[in-house]
């Protein structure tokens, strides 16, 4: 028996639909799915059972959920917007883009849905909104557009910057005439410029500037590309402010320098790194005047931010012993201890203390974490040896005007020749390294430079290690 003429093409425009390479679905008002043919599976991750039990909003990221709902008021009132492009969770969480359309139905209750997976299209633009810097200004030196990337180094939002002069976040005293006078006669102009953040935090800035111009060769405005090199220049204020501060002592010049030297090692291959593969993006985008490939830019910039990443956190290491802000309040030292005891990894059990209850001046926070560092130290060592009496020990006690801390563990003598070599950076006596052995280092420098105290390791007999360190109380 034959099915009617109307079942059989019914038949055929369910095969039809159910076989597209789009998703075509129905929704409700509220976008809950009422029916979905088989391409909404690949497309979002699930079954067509669990989208039949979910609204279409629900998937949307949140920044594109306002627009969805007024195309969706705009569809209910016949007017001719009915395509957007959105983005949203799959159900394995990761993003895909899509072309959607909707067309409210005849019943006018629900509404047709067409989705098409337009990743692959918009990923290039979205890698170069999120790491590059850039922004494009009118004629006037007002913004009207400006990247993700470029949000993130001023911390203002798109919205707080578009329709704003540029000066709002440079310093207008970098701006030197020639710069000026570059941009006026339509010329490239390439240099280093200031700025402030949203938080009024200073950064630095290598910017290539180019006029862009329309069809008939007039200038419409300017377009900025640039590369913060924030961390560099920190790197050599930070360089100066410990020359500063070390200049009248032999001994710290010349600890100092060896850190200044190690260090240069560590950091020379990633800026070379971070050097060569921004030079390679900005032959591509100044020289070659074309924009680098998505398979060419993304293994670039993820090596540049890896890169300055690491450099960011060696430099705030840094920024520790060079930048103590605030002056010294007064404090109970045995109120600091008590704190650095619970801050470290010591295992009371082995603890024995004898502290003296004395305010004085000092950088609390800074004073606790040296001794942290060395309770942490005490700890490691102890449990690195098979002794039955482990101890650490912590004796502070007052003579001719200092407070004396003394630090004890049993856990071994250091050898002669390491005991001067301690102190130094990037040095550890560790088999297995859990940092980049610049804690002792840290503490030298808070306690001689800041404090202006004296640390020192000690051996004694027995197998005893003392950690002293004296303060003055005035």
């Amino acid at each position: 028996m034959s099915l009617p003429a109307t079942d059989k093409s019914n038949q055929i425009l369910k095969e039809i639909i159910n076989n597209s390479w789009s998703g075509i679905g129905i929704i409700d008002q509220k976008s809950k799915f009422i029916y979905v043919n088989n391409a909404f599976s690949p497309i979002l991750g699930y079954t067509n059972e669990e989208l039949l039990k979910i609204d279409f909003e629900s998937l949307l990221l949140p920044k594109y959920t306002k627009e969805f709902q007024e195309l969706l008021l705009h569809n209910n009132k016949n007017e001719y917007t009915n395509n957007i492009q959105v983005a949203c969770e799959r159900k394995d969480k990761q993003i895909v883009y899509l072309d959607v359309s909707i067309k409210l139905m005849s019943n006018e209750s629900n509404i047709v849905i067409n989705i098409n997976d337009v990743t692959k299209n918009i990923s290039d633009h979205e890698i170069f909104d999120k790491y590059v810097i850039q922004f494009h200004i009118d004629c006037d030196g007002i913004l009207n557009e400006v990247s993700e990337a470029f949000c993130r180094l001023t911390m203002f939002s798109s919205e707080e910057l578009v329709g704003n002069s540029y000066l709002t976040f440079l310093n207008r005293d970098n701006l030197e005439k020639d710069i000026v006078d570059s941009i006026a006669k339509q010329s490239q102009w390439t240099g280093v410029i200031a700025g402030k953040n949203k938080h009024l935090d200073s950064f630095w800035v290598d910017v290539i500037v180019k006029p862009i111009k329309n069809k008939y060769g007039d200038t419409t405005g300017y377009s900025a590309v640039m590369f913060d090199i924030t961390s560099e220049i920190n790197l050599k204020k930070n360089t100066e402010v410990l020359k500063e501060t070390i200049v009248d002592n032999e001994s710290k010049l010349k600890i100092m320098s060896d850190t200044m030297r190690t260090v240069a090692h560590e950091w020379r291959q990633p800026l070379n790194t971070i050097s060569l593969d921004a030079q390679n993006l900005l032959v591509t985008y100044n020289i070659m005047n074309e924009i680098p490939s998505k398979e060419e830019a993304v293994p670039v910039l993820e090596s540049i931010q890896k890169n300055t990443e690491g450099l960011s956190g060696i430099i705030n290491k840094f920024q520790y012993i060079t930048e103590i802000r605030g002056d010294k309040k007064e404090a109970s030292i045995q109120d600091i201890i008590k704190k650095a005891i619970n801050d470290s990894i010591v295992d009371n059990s082995n603890l024995t203390t004898s502290l003296l209850d004395k305010k004085f001046l000092t950088y609390e926070e800074q004073l606790n974490i040296t001794i942290v560092t060395i309770l942490n130290n005490a700890q490691e060592a102890i449990d690195k040896v098979e002794i039955d009496d482990k101890l650490i020990n912590v004796n502070v006690y007052e003579t001719n005007g200092s407070i004396n801390i003394e630090i004890s563990n049993n856990g071994g003598n250091i050898e002669d020749d390491l005991v001067e070599k301690i102190f130094t950076p990037y040095f550890s006596t560790k088999e297995t390294k859990n940092g980049v052995g610049l804690s002792l280092y840290i503490a030298k420098m808070v306690i001689e430079f800041h404090l202006k105290g004296k640390i020192e390791v000690i051996n004694k007999e027995n197998n005893v290690v003392i950690f002293k360190i004296v303060l003055p109380l005035l």
